[in-house]
């Protein structure tokens, strides 16, 4: 199979050091050729892959970690680890070093196979079948197109105290209707025109909203480097999944789906759209924060802030949403079947 070179290294060699790791000189090999430019393009081509794969994110950040205790020994920049000789030197050598560089060679070729049939698994996930609720099947409670009426209460009260984007009228429409996959659990989206705002809903086994949240759009970043991306989804530091989360105002909002003071890894969710135009699938890396408002009942006791990081059609971007509960039984949804 055809390798890409980065300068003076081998793709897959580099795969290969990184998927063993535990050998002798393999994090001192990293640590000496660090600056070298050749492994600099190597590795942002691999920080770009750690983006959108956990496995690449784990094994980049075993490699973080070794590397960062070397710190301050001295480098040997262009030598290879004890027993791995270079490709050239191999192809001259009948020794048993070939063997070695064959194997490890070899082991490299997997790990990219491996990560590539993740990637293709991952996509084939992003596109679940059709579930109930979309496509128009008859137990269907939504539908695009639908109208319904919302009382206006929770809007008006929260304009003041959130972050939170309000609805025109008291009649709104659903431009798309979305399944969201939580793992096992189902949540329908409504999203209202202009898809800037929707209600996010969980039925209970009678197919009746127990759950409801509204969230408006806050923001919306498009990361043009893997650098920036970054920013958002990196394994220690990454925004996404950060214990806490600030937005532009200085506000400041704790993590809700999973407690501690570490970060955590986003909840990878999947959803399946239906507007006028057909069906779609994507994947959104996510994490919920939230913060009490400060108002007093009836107006709602908590803000919450939706970030993700959205793959949709080979396209990513980072939204941030701001939501307030809604009673669900302010919501005069249908209760018998749109089909």
């Amino acid at each position: 199979m055809p390798t890409q070179r980065f300068g003076v290294w081998d793709g897959l060699l580099l795969w290969g050091l990184l998927n063993s790791l535990n050998q002798p000189g393999r994090s001192q090999f990293f640590y000496s050729n660090q600056d070298d430019p050749g492994y600099r393009q190597w590795r942002t081509q691999m920080n770009a892959a750690a983006a959108q794969d956990p496995a690449v994110r784990q094994k980049l950040a075993e490699l973080d970690s070794q590397v960062a205790q070397l710190q301050g020994q001295p480098k040997n920049p262009g030598v290879l680890p004890p027993g791995v000789p270079n490709a050239a030197a191999a192809q001259e050598d009948g020794s048993g070093e070939s063997i070695v560089f064959i194997v490890l060679f070899l082991g490299g070729a997997l790990f990219v196979l491996f990560w590539f049939w993740r990637r293709r698994g991952s996509q084939a996930a992003a596109a679940p079948a059709m579930p109930a609720g979309l496509g128009g099947s008859d137990r269907t409670r939504f539908r695009v197109g639908m109208t319904f009426p919302v009382d206006p209460t929770p809007f008006v009260l929260a304009a003041v105290n959130t972050k939170v984007t309000g609805i025109d009228g008291e009649m709104v429409s659903v431009e798309a209707v979305g399944l969201l996959m939580d793992g096992n659990i189902p949540l329908h989206r409504l999203y209202l025109p202009g898809r800037t705002g929707f209600f996010q809903l969980h039925l209970d086994r009678d197919g009746q909203p127990d759950e409801c949240r509204y969230f408006s759009r806050l923001d919306e970043v498009s990361p043009a480097s893997p650098e920036e991306w970054g920013v958002w989804l990196d394994p220690a530091q990454g925004l996404i999944g950060w214990p806490q989360f600030q937005t532009k105002d200085g506000k400041t909002y704790d993590r809700v789906w999973a407690a501690g003071g570490a970060r955590v890894p986003p909840r990878d969710l999947a959803e399946t759209i239906q507007d006028l135009s057909g069906t779609s699938s994507r994947v959104l890396h996510a994490m919920l924060y939230g913060a009490p408002t400060g108002a007093l009942p009836p107006a709602p006791q908590t803000e919450y802030v939706l970030v993700a990081a959205v793959e949709d059609q080979g396209q990513a971007w980072v939204e941030v949403h701001a939501g307030i509960d809604i009673n669900p039984s302010s919501l005069t949804l249908p209760a018998v079947s749109l089909a």
